[in-house]
């Protein structure tokens, strides 16, 4: 057999293992899921470490709620972090309208006697629980104070999720002057209509992400008027997208059994 015919093999085979173990890992078909608008990111420019448009986000099936998900109140506590460096895990769930959110978890709201319980909190300076409201402080990578309105919610549990990190940073919600807060949960704002993300909405929590490459499915989309964010791709991105396909054509256009011949 030849050398470039068992390099070619060798590469399928690794394929179809990856494939395979990410499926069986992950506990949902399918496993990933793409970035398509900007409420995750940190900056006009791609970043490292970021949830970025166009990249392609790994999932993994949550099979306890809330124990299963870090959120961020609790990953504070733990000093726990996940994409941007910021506290808690990002989660994915579907919305009132059916469409998938890909936010972060700041808390979960349960309630005992018609009175909030926060998982995690047992005031801590950085935040406070009314009956009307929780506000945590310094919040993200802009630092703003966050306040999410609850007396909507009573005697519904769930998860509290923000547009991570962009929304709270950038678009701010509604300020509130007399806490020093800002409006931008989900639940608040409009991203969706239902009460905290309970577990039957839950589909996931994103574990690793494939930069780029998710760009070629929300072009296709995008041909069909079906991608209605394309302008908040990074400025980059697509120089990076290409540089990477690039680097890869001339792997595999490599001449490997010719070498390993001549070394031979």
């Amino acid at each position: 057999m030849r050398i470039s015919r068992i390099v070619e093999l060798s590469a399928l085979a690794a394929v179809v293992i990856f494939v395979v173990g990410v499926t069986v890992y992950s506990g949902t078909i399918p496993p990933v899921s793409t970035i398509a608008s900007e409420s995750m990111t940190h900056s006009d420019y791609w970043q490292y470490g970021t949830m970025n448009v166009g990249d392609i986000v790994f999932v993994k099936k949550v099979d306890n709620v809330p124990g299963s998900v870090i959120t961020y109140v609790v990953g504070r506590e733990r000093n726990y972090s996940t994409y941007g460096g910021e506290y808690g895990n990002v989660v994915l769930y579907r919305s009132s309208d059916g469409q998938t959110i890909i936010h972060r978890a700041m808390f979960y709201l349960s309630w005992s006697s018609g009175r909030p319980v926060v998982q995690g909190y047992h005031n801590q300076s950085w935040m406070t629980v009314t009956d009307k409201y929780v506000l945590i402080k310094e919040v993200g990578f802009s630092h703003r104070n966050l306040v999410v309105y609850i007396s909507s919610m009573v005697n519904e549990s769930g998860f509290i999720t923000v547009g991570g990190d962009f929304n709270l940073a950038f678009r701010g919600g509604v300020y509130n002057s007399s806490l020093n807060a800002y409006e931008a949960a989900d639940q608040n704002v409009g991203i969706t209509n239902a009460p905290p993300v309970n577990k039957s909405s839950i589909i996931g929590v994103a574990f690793w992400d494939i930069p780029w490459f998710g760009l070629i499915k929300l072009n296709v989309l995008k041909l069909y008027g079906q991608w209605p964010q394309s302008n908040e791709v990074a400025k980059d991105t697509y120089d990076l997208f290409f540089a990477a396909i690039l680097v890869i054509v001339v792997l595999a256009a490599f001449p490997y059994g010719r070498v390993i011949r001549r070394k031979k």
